[in-house]
This record gives structure tokens, C-alpha cells and sequence, in this order.
């Protein structure tokens, strides 16, 4: 594939390559990744299986249609792969609907609650350590600037051609 950034032969500063927008939010992801797999570890779930009990956890009854799930961005087969693990770790249950049997319903268990809980503990002491590194008005600009860019990404690269299957 041609690279649409240079011209033919050209290279880029690794210095340059760093502090370029996309690598710099792929490098935070990347520490906050870690940091919440560490802190979950012991606990027998990764981040990406947190995050889904989170969600569930946030949901009306602590309960929630398996195809609201894809709203992550996730391929619906990541999503059922990262569900059977959390059932066969007793975090959630499923059951089909009593009136639609194509549609799947996932709620928390004791355990999964609780998960979900001390991740969503992680999330607000992540959230107060960034917002320690600025000031009030810059931690509001880079919350207005971190939401414009998730939805204009979201809309551009996952909603149309551009999607692949690990979004």
C-alpha cells in the first residue's frame, strides 16, 4: 500500500512519528490497557471483558440485549467470544427472549457485579489522575475534544467501507 503522507523514498523522524496524533492516542490506550489488565488480573477477567460488565452493569436491571453490545464497536463474534468466557467465569448469564427466541438478554452475576464495580472504580481514578496532569478548563477542553473525535471517527471509519473487522 502507498504511503499517502510522504513522498516515494521519503522517511519520517522517528521524533516526528511519536508525537503524531493517532500513534500518541494508540500509545495512552495502550498504557490504560495494561494498567486495567494488572489491576484485574487476580480477579480472572482482562479490560475488555470489564468493560463489558461495566456497560451491563450501567444497563436498566443490571441487564442487557446481547446486540446492544455491538454499540462497542466490536465484531459481533468478538463480543460473543468475550461473553462465553465471562459465562464459563460465572460474570453473567444469558437467556433468550420469552417472546423472541433470536434475540439474547446477558445480566451480571454476584461476581460479574462486582467486577464491574471495581472497574468502574479504575475508570474514575484513571479519569481524576489525568485530570490532575491539567487544569480545570483544559480538562473540560480535552473532554469536549476526546468526545468530537470518537464521534467523527466513529461515524467516518466504522460506519461506512473504511470498517475492518477488529473495530
Amino acid at each position: 500500500m502507498a504511503d499517502k503522507g510522504l513522498p516515494h523514498g521519503q522517511a519520517i523522524d522517528e521524533d516526528e512519528l511519536i508525537v503524531k496524533k493517532p500513534v500518541m492516542l494508540d500509545f495512552i490506550a495502550h498504557i490504560l490497557d495494561v494498567y486495567n489488565n494488572r489491576r484485574l488480573a487476580e480477579y480472572g477477567v482482562t479490560h475488555s471483558q470489564a468493560k463489558i460488565l461495566v456497560r451491563i452493569y450501567h444497563s436498566k436491571d443490571k441487564r442487557i440485549a446481547q446486540s446492544e453490545l455491538k454499540k462497542f464497536g466490536r465484531q459481533g463474534s468478538t463480543i460473543t467470544s468475550l461473553l462465553a468466557n465471562l459465562e464459563r467465569g460465572g460474570f453473567i448469564r444469558r437467556s433468550s427472549s420469552k417472546t423472541d427466541a433470536r434475540a439474547k438478554y446477558v445480566e451480571l452475576t454476584e461476581s460479574g457485579a462486582f467486577i464491574a464495580m471495581l472497574a468502574f472504580g479504575n475508570i474514575r481514578e484513571l479519569e481524576e489522575r489525568i485530570d490532575s496532569f491539567l487544569s480545570k478548563d483544559e480538562a473540560a477542553q480535552l473532554q469536549g475534544l476526546l468526545e468530537k473525535v470518537s464521534h467523527g471517527l466513529h461515524d467516518t471509519l466504522c460506519n461506512n467501507n473504511e470498517r475492518n473487522d477488529n473495530t
